[in-house]
């Protein structure tokens, strides 16, 4: 058995147009907000898509139910603005049933189509949150109907992944909590901040020099 080979290191991403992939808005910003600030940093543009409207996200029901997908697109937007996101899209599946979505598939591949970006960003197919597994299943059938040449690299949130790379974030880090901090509406049930900074720092232990690390598997 060969022993595992060591993560590449990128002290900034790779060139090019980007294409983020995220099931729910906030997991762009805290799965991969280092690594959109630093592609927004050097002139690359980036393209985020919000699969689900988020309506699941108030169990207790702090805000009007009609209002609420709304409202969580506005913290979507203040967040993207902060990170300097390009565009953002939000395609309005029902929270928590995206395994349901016979058309993501589909969607998916024509949204690559359309975009044509040269690298792409999405969940985990050893995501643990049902919503966050069936967008990455579904990236995966979509990337083999497009054939397209995209460098796709899944990012970790709910679960973490085995990291073919590691993106020192230390220098955008304070960008990334603040459009972290747009989402109160989800904060208030869940201290996000702490366990994405907790996640950033542990990726430190292979780059030492380094406060925080996003970590990606490429596949």
């Amino acid at each position: 058995m060969m022993p595992p080979k060591p993560p590449i290191i990128w002290t900034t991403p790779p060139r090019g147009s980007v294409l983020v992939l995220a099931p729910h808005p906030d997991d762009e910003t805290l799965a991969c907000g280092g690594a959109i600030a630093l592609h927004a940093a050097q002139g690359d543009p980036v393209t985020v898509v919000i699969a689900t409207d988020g309506a699941a996200g108030d169990p207790e029901g702090h805000y009007h139910r009609a209002d609420y997908p709304v409202l969580r697109q506005a913290e979507s937007r203040s967040a993207a603005e902060i990170l300097g996101v390009t565009s953002i899209e939000f395609w309005g599946y029902p929270d928590g049933r995206l395994a349901g979505a016979a058309d993501l598939t589909d969607r998916l591949a024509d949204g690559l189509r359309r975009i044509q970006p040269t690298l792409l960003y999405h969940p985990s197919t050893l995501e643990i949150h049902a919503d966050h597994w069936a967008l990455a299943m579904a990236v995966d059938r979509a990337r083999e109907s497009h054939r397209s040449l995209v460098a796709a690299y899944a990012y970790e949130i709910w679960a973490t992944v085995q990291p073919t790379h590691l993106l020192d974030i230390t220098a955008v880090w304070e960008l990334k909590r603040k459009a972290a901090e747009q989402y109160q509406s989800q904060l208030r049930y869940n201290d996000y901040l702490h366990k994405i900074a907790g996640l950033n720092a542990y990726r430190a232990f292979y780059l030492p020099s380094a406060r925080y690390v996003e970590a990606f598997q490429a596949g």
